[in-house]
């Protein structure tokens, strides 16, 4: 579908989206966050495996919002 002829987005699903994006950004982030941060004090680390773990969160959550944008907006993978 074209995008001229793609209809409008309503408001409802506007905000509905804007939900979606901020869970799937906060979700994977926060428990990258959680996990590195557990095998830090398991393994008597510093911070390794918490950078670690933010980083995965943070690819997984970017991953999963282009994920979310590209069905809303019809785009092709």
């Amino acid at each position: 579908m074209s995008a001229d002829k793609r209809p409008e987005m309503g408001a409802l699903t506007a905000l509905a989206l804007v939900g979606q994006l901020g869970l799937t950004m906060v979700v994977p982030l926060v428990v990258g966050i959680w996990v590195g941060s557990y095998v830090d004090r398991r393994l008597g680390t510093k911070v390794v495996f918490l950078l670690v773990g933010l980083l995965l969160g943070l690819g997984a959550g970017v991953l999963g919002a282009y994920r979310a944008i590209a069905k809303e907006m019809n785009w092709r993978n």
